[in-house]
């Protein structure tokens, strides 16, 4: 018997199922399937989310928190996972807690989905802190033990040189953060010199690749004439930017002998390679500006100089040709004796007056020297001796005038006024003394 042809539609068990005899079975046809619009899906997903899970208790890490007009925008996270969240302008006012990154929190929110963007996230309205997250324990942890160590002292920072002529940029090659570089040399200083690396800044390997950048760098710089090294990248999270927050690149920094000027993330962030830089500037393209001399200031200084320059060889030769002038109409210089002679005829009286005085004044001196001397001699000691008195010492050559400060035997002189006699204590009387009556 010839075997019937399989009918695919109809074999349930298999292909070695014969099929019923009986009239093929037809196919159930499939349900008409509606055509949603996206925004229906949405509502439906919204809906589903709102419905389903509803009102939830989540805690995490704080994330990219930003505030925009008065709207806290941030990302909850854990090993794992990662959800947007959003607290409206009304909750945040009475929130106890302001989103932080690195904040340890527990939000009370809503599960939604925001259509317009097409992300499931986390309506929030309170948020209360439980500590703090890891992220931010080992940024403090790493900065206590480089400010204990001295590494943020400003005494260690180096000088940025007034005008670098040539600076390396360490960035990831096409990043907006290198085009806004390019962009402030062009426009700050477009003679300076300009050497790009590319870097890996964000990922588990940017760190070490960042450190030896550095450290080639700086080996090379004296080779390249590197001033002054850049070291940028655009804003992003507190994980985004983690690899600038790594010992090993602090480390780098720190050894460095090329100045290193950061300009990493906006205006808010700031990493420890911000902290122990020689200089930290708020954005990629203000390190440029803070390290870059301004060519429009340049030109006007230099203008300056050279209109003071001028104004100093003007008045200079002026002088100087003044004083030639002068010198041409001088008559002690046309006539050279004649001014001699007439100096003499000045002078010689006034010479004459000084010598009078002069003479005067030595005479005066003399004969005051002469009562001086007279005095001096009536009161000298000599001059009594020569009238008769005389002068008795003890051993030790000092004048006796009392007795009672002899004793017998003891050895005495007398100076006479021709001569001296010595002689001992044969007897004291103290009692007799010459009377001044």
């Amino acid at each position: 018997m010839a075997r019937r042809p399989i009918d695919p539609l109809g074999a349930i068990g298999g292909l070695f199922q014969n099929p019923s005899p009986a009239v093929p079975a037809t196919p159930a046809p499939a349900p008409e399937v509606a055509v949603l619009g996206v925004a229906a899906l949405s509502r439906l997903i919204r809906s589903a989310l709102e419905g389903g899970i509803g009102r939830v208790k989540v805690g995490g890490e704080v994330s990219n928190a930003r505030c925009v007009s008065g709207h806290w925008y941030f990302s909850l996270k854990d090993e794992e996972a990662r959800i947007d969240c959003v607290l409206f302008r009304s909750d945040a006012a009475r929130s106890r807690v302001t989103p932080s990154d690195g904040a340890a929190v527990v939000v009370s929110a809503q599960v939604t989905h925001y259509g317009p963007q097409g992300r499931t996230q986390l309506q929030c309205s309170g948020i209360d802190a439980v500590g703090e997250g890891d992220l931010a324990a080992r940024f403090r942890a790493l900065c206590d033990e480089l400010r204990s160590a001295g590494s943020f002292d400003a005494s260690r920072k180096k000088p940025i040189p007034t005008v670098p002529m040539c600076i390396a940029i360490l960035t990831s090659a096409g990043s907006a953060a290198e085009a806004d570089c390019l962009n402030a040399v062009r426009e700050r200083f477009p003679a300076a010199r300009v050497i790009l690396v590319d870097i890996r800044v964000q990922g588990q390997q940017a760190a070490p690749g960042i450190a030896a950048a550095l450290r080639a760098v700086d080996a090379s710089a004296k080779a390249h004439r590197i001033a002054v090294v850049l070291l940028v990248r655009g804003g992003g999270s507190l994980e985004d930017l983690w690899a600038f927050n790594e010992r090993v690149v602090a480390d780098a920094i720190l050894g460095m002998r090329t100045p290193v000027v950061t300009g990493i993330g906006h205006e808010s962030d700031t990493t420890i390679a911000d902290l122990v830089a020689d200089l930290r500037a708020p954005t990629p393209s203000r390190a440029v500006t803070e390290t870059l001399p301004d060519r429009a200031a340049l030109h006007e200084e230099v203008g300056s100089f050279e209109h003071r320059l001028a104004r100093a060889w003007t008045l200079t030769h002026e002088r100087r040709v003044g004083r030639v002038d002068l010198a041409a109409r001088s008559r002690a210089l046309s006539d050279p004796t004649r001014g001699i002679e007439v100096r003499h005829a000045f002078v010689a009286p006034w010479v004459l007056r000084l010598h009078a005085a002069s003479q005067r004044r030595i005479e005066a001196e003399s004969a005051r020297a002469q009562v001086l001397a007279r005095t001096l001699t009536a009161i000298s000691p000599l001059a009594v001796l020569e009238r008769g008195y005389s002068i008795t010492l003890d051993e030790s050559g000092r004048a006796i005038k009392d007795a009672t400060g002899l004793a017998h035997g003891d050895s005495i002189r007398t100076l006479l006024a021709h001569g001296e006699l010595g002689s001992r204590v044969e007897a004291i009387r103290p009692d007799q003394s010459i009377s001044h009556d």
